[in-house]
């Protein structure tokens, strides 16, 4: 019996004959779109009444066959849906732990079909809803807004990540003696400092003498940015929060380091210059990077594009295109013979130095001795963040970047998208390494930069 995910070790399917129909006080309806974004979700219901629209069955046929993460994650929901169909029909229920689940094929409702003129599916799954007396569980912020005219809605949340999200550092104002403890190697981790969180301490009696440290092994160290290697890198940090994530990438001991931040901030440029210096002193085979390619629209689907994946990609690897250009801008226009940024990556592929890959061609591979990136991490579901994470071997290492407040899916927010995901489950780890990017107030792209970040 095939189920979604490794994790349903435990899980039960029975006939809805073996329990009390009686006793499900809540009956919800999910949209489409909770179900494929977390293709757990039924799992997490609970004690209920779960109905499934057929209009929801028939959205996730059409996108199975998808080449791309969305269609990879309806396969796996179909996979999960047949699993319970060839134990009961479905419009008879059917049991999956504490939630029966039903189809309903009621799917329109005079009021709804009334007040709302265009055809929707949406529209369809709430009068659904309606129909069943049960509460609407939406993604969909503008579904909701509707749906709320109709019918009780709910946000869904069990895949939010509700804490304050971690930073990687942390401020303290400490006696000197503290200060000096840490440089003697004799400051034990009295702060309950998470695995290589940084900790900037302030001396309580001078203010400009300032010590940054990072627990490793139960100890809090000092820092020495000096000792940053910058062999073959073309950039060097011009602030603490970009010193602090260099050293977290050339930490040997991290095979994962995520940075978080607005735009301007540095965070792709310096993982794609560190990415390719690794490559070329050899410490790496290659560079891979990869983005999400969940659409914004159907004109961004892979598929919509000629060529093969090089080509099909290019539209989404502007980040890329610009880190490199600005990377080797000298050799591209002062050099004897002028590049096109084209042609300098045509060239890095060549050599082998440099591959990029959708995430949904990932799944499968081993990727061993590789620096691989994962850009604008905010617009993965935490499976997708999964699916690439354990294709990797501890000889290569990922760098995740993002920030959380340029988020383009629709169905995914500040608090439920992988990058989140990755950074509080990663936490406690001595193997990841994690910083924010928010100590700076300046873009290290300049004044009007700053100025759009925040003014407008």
């Amino acid at each position: 019996m095939s189920i979604t995910s490794e994790r349903k070790e435990n899980i039960l399917i029975r006939s809805v004959s073996s329990v009390k129909t009686n006793d499900f006080s809540r009956k919800i309806t999910p949209d489409t779109s909770v179900l494929i974004y977390d293709v757990d979700a039924l799992f997490k219901f609970g004690k209920c009444e779960c109905i499934l629209s057929s209009v929801v069955i028939e959205e996730i046929n059409a996108l199975k066959d998808e080449l791309s993460e969305r269609g990879y994650y309806a396969r796996q929901v179909a996979d999960l849906l047949d699993t319970l169909s060839k134990h009961s029909p479905l419009k008879n229920g059917v049991m999956l732990n504490d939630t029966m689940i039903r189809t309903s094929y009621n799917n329109t409702h005079p009021a709804v079909s009334k007040s709302l003129v265009m055809n929707q599916h949406d529209y369809k799954i709430i009068a659904c809803a309606k129909n069943n007396n049960a509460t609407l569980i939406c993604r969909d912020k503008v579904m909701r807004t509707i749906a709320r005219d109709f019918v009780q809605v709910e946000e869904y949340e069990e895949d939010m990540i509700k804490t304050e999200m971690y930073k990687g550092y942390r401020r303290q104002v400490v006696p000197e003696s503290t200060i000096t403890r840490m440089y003697e190697g004799k400051l034990w981790n009295v702060y309950d400092l998470y695995p290589n969180e940084f900790i900037i301490m302030e001396n309580e009696v001078n203010s400009q003498h300032v010590a940054v440290g990072i627990h490793k092994k139960g100890m809090i160290i000092p820092v020495d940015f000096e000792q940053l290697n910058f062999h073959g890198l073309k950039l060097r940090p011009l602030n603490l929060e970009q010193k602090m994530f260099l050293y977290l990438l050339q930490d040997k001991d991290i095979t994962c380091v995520s940075a978080v931040g607005q735009s301007g901030k540095g965070k792709s440029l310096m993982a794609v210059d560190y990415a390719l210096a690794t490559v070329h002193s050899r410490l790496f085979h290659k560079f891979l990077y990869t983005k999400s390619v969940i659409s914004v629209d159907t004109r961004e689907e892979l598929g919509f594009y000629k060529g093969g994946v090089e080509e099909k990609l290019r539209p989404h690897l502007q980040p890329l295109y610009s880190s490199i250009e600005y990377l080797y801008k000298d050799e591209l226009y002062k050099g004897k013979e002028r590049l096109s940024v084209d042609e300098k990556v045509q060239q890095m592929l060549e050599q082998d130095e440099l591959m990029f890959y959708p995430l949904a061609n990932i799944r499968g591979m081993s990727i061993f001795e590789t620096a691989v990136m994962l850009d604008e991490a905010q617009n993965t579901t935490n499976h997708t963040i999964k699916s690439l994470v354990t294709r990797l071997n501890d000889d290569a290492k990922l760098i995740v970047t993002g920030d959380i407040e340029q988020i383009d899916d629709k169905n995914l927010n500040k608090y439920n998208n992988g990058l989140v995901h990755l950074v509080e489950a990663g936490k406690d780890e001595h193997f990841i390494g994690h910083i924010t990017m928010d100590i700076a107030e300046k873009s290290i792209r300049g004044n009007l930069a700053t100025f759009g970040a925040k003014k407008l």
